[in-house]
């Protein structure tokens, strides 16, 4: 009889320890794979978060939300800052308030843009802006023209380059859009966007948006059911802006305290994402470790506690005439076929738990998609595991190479 054949008989005949052992093994293989995507899932926001910008000025939330919705296109439609604050920086004007107070700026702002987060094409955010997105530094990865113009009419679009490659679309196209309001899930009626320009890759954020002028943007806005700002149609949802160091103080002390927007320091809040990204990777490494040297324990203690019970049983196989190298590849091959079967079962759970998983998390992550969830972990994960069974073969197979049949033999009643 094979060795193969042996195993399955041997874990049929023990059918409850064996299911109990594989249910175990693959709720760990199907915990670390999860572990392991949300750490590939949460890292791959750096990959892709625009470095254009010292600042960017939003509605208060904080600055680690400003940052990720404002160079990252995450989250959820933002709330809404006015456009004056944004033209007064721009005009480089003294700004006044209504207690009479009058600020006269101590920074100086070399570049500008403004966006205006207002809906979803498909998967990818509608975007209202200028021309100065065209002008940001550092060039090598700010948006740039490939082909067609920036949108100039009410009812164009210029696209990046993710979107013309995912969509099939190109210049002179209609696509139909929904737009989107701060505090609300009711879209707008479908309207066209005429497809004026497309953007040149840059492996940033700024290949998944649809970008139109603040006109188009700010009238889709107005006319969706439900939005009433004390500030009409003229709202943005953020700006970007290029400052002199020397004046951060003075520019934070306006924004923070005397107006309903916060600013935040994209150097500044960069670091406290990636601070809070590695406490979570030391944390879920650590998990992950936990978990593999748990579920190579709960193994060896199963083979050890059946090698007590089979020593009479291996001890016949020896005088039938069965080598130790046989047996070894007789509790192998058991092993083999339990890790086998809990990467399985492991593949279904963690299909099912994923979803749940990411829901939970809501907009504290980005979107997945193939290349921050991959699909191969699992596979990576399961070779572990298969490691960590074989490990736990092997004080079963010492054990098993210091028997003495003939001992064992004699004592049969």
């Amino acid at each position: 009889m094979s060795l193969l054949r042996l195993s399955y008989l041997y874990l049929k005949r023990h059918l409850l320890t064996t299911a109990i052992t594989v249910l175990s093994l693959a709720v760990a293989i199907a915990a670390v794979t999860v572990l392991l995507k949300l750490e590939v899932l949460s890292h791959s926001r750096f990959d892709t978060l625009a470095p254009q910008g010292d600042a960017i000025v939003g509605a208060k939330s904080g600055g680690i939300d400003i940052l990720l919705g404002a160079l990252n296109f995450e989250g959820e439609v933002p709330n809404y800052i006015p456009q004056n604050l944004y033209e007064n920086l721009k005009a480089r004007n003294d700004i006044s308030f209504e207690d009479q107070a009058k600020f006269q700026s101590g920074f100086t702002v070399s570049h500008i843009t403004p966006l205006l987060i207002f809906g979803k094409y498909k998967e990818f955010k509608l975007v209202g802006t200028d021309e100065s997105l065209l002008s940001m530094s550092p060039a090598d990865s700010a948006p740039q023209l490939l082909e067609g113009q920036f949108p100039q009419n009410p009812g164009e679009a210029m696209i990046g380059s993710k979107v013309a490659q995912t969509r099939s679309l190109k210049l002179g196209q209609n696509i139909h859009a929904h737009a989107e309001i701060f505090g609300s899930k009711i879209p707008s009626s479908a309207f066209p966007l005429k497809i004026s320009g497309i953007l040149k890759p840059t492996d940033k954020s700024w290949d998944k948006g649809i970008f139109t002028n603040l006109t188009t943007a700010q009238t889709a806005v107005a006319a969706t059911p439900g939005y009433q700002t004390i500030w009409g149609p003229r709202v943005l949802s953020y700006f970007i802006l290029n400052i002199q160091p020397d004046g951060q103080d003075s520019l934070a002390s306006l924004i923070n305290q005397r107006t309903v927007s916060q600013i935040a320091f994209v150097e500044k809040e960069k670091n406290r994402l990636q601070e809070l990204a590695g406490s979570n990777q030391t944390l879920q490494l650590l998990v992950v470790g936990i978990l593999l040297l748990l579920s190579t324990l709960t193994v060896l203690a199963v083979f050890y506690t059946r090698i007590e019970d089979r020593t009479v049983e291996l001890a016949v196989l020896r005088a039938l005439g069965r080598s130790r190298r046989d047996l070894t590849g007789l509790l192998i091959t058991e092993g083999l076929m339990m890790g086998l079967s809990a990467i399985i079962i492991a593949a279904f759970l963690e299909f099912i738990l994923s979803p749940v998983i990411l829901v939970t998390a809501g907009s504290t992550l980005p979107a997945p998609t193939a290349s921050n969830w991959p699909w191969w972990i699992i596979f990576v994960t399961g070779a572990f595991a298969l490691i960590a069974v074989m490990i736990a073969s092997l004080p079963p197979v010492w054990r098993l190479f210091r028997q003495d049949i003939h001992s064992t033999l004699r004592n049969i009643h």
